[in-house]
């Protein structure tokens, strides 16, 4: 039982480290505004292109195959079901990962999707304003996802049940009847074996 759960634990960790990783690539590969070329003539704004886009999608993507692995390994919504192994601290834990995903997927959507946007706006004052991804959306989105796995794992590790150790002492039927007197009749037990000891 316990390879079965350092795979699952090992399992998402991967899942969760790729979809971080590729967060972090996203923002180091994110168009800055100084990469941006304003076109006057024409009034738009000339973006160079960046892997940010698939590298936030992608992301994403793996953070959701991750939410779905804990999900369905780890006993679904064990915050809700009734587990006696299952603690207050089990349930933080699953509804902290569960937030933490939903928010990771948010953020680097919108990351990779404003990374991609053309063009540009013309405000009131007649100037052209070109549009880029703040700096740390992809990695805020990036450490939630590793967080996302993190709660995840905690979660199942804390609401797993505990090794129960195996009584050595074989079962013994006792008599039964009104007369059985347990002092006059006592009940066998197996001899037990010592090791022999030298003399």
């Amino acid at each position: 039982m316990e390879n079965k759960m350092l795979g699952f634990c090992a399992i998402a960790a991967v899942l969760g480290i790729i979809s971080a990783a590729t967060g972090f690539a996203g923002e180091a590969t994110r168009v800055k505004a100084s990469e941006v070329i304003v076109d006057y003539i024409d009034d738009t704004c000339l973006y160079p292109s960046s892997p940010a886009l698939a590298l936030g999608i992608v992301s994403a993507v793996f953070t959701i195959i991750t939410r779905i692995y804990i999900s369905i390994s780890f006993g679904g919504a064990c915050c809700c079901r009734t587990d006696p192994n299952s603690t207050p601290i089990s349930k933080l834990l699953f509804v902290l990962s569960w937030v933490a995903s939903v928010v990771a997927v948010v953020l680097l959507l919108a990351a990779a999707g404003l990374n991609n946007r053309q063009g540009g706006e013309i405000d009131s004052y007649g100037y052209i304003t070109c549009y880029v991804v703040k700096p740390g959306i992809f990695a805020a989105g990036a450490i939630l996802a590793l967080l996302s796995a993190v709660f995840g794992i905690a979660a199942y590790i804390t609401v797993a049940p505990p090794t129960t150790q195996t009584n050595t002492y074989p079962a013994v039927a006792l008599p039964m009847g009104t007369n059985v007197d347990p002092e006059k009749n006592p009940v066998p037990f197996p001899p037990q074996q010592y090791p022999p000891q030298q003399v």
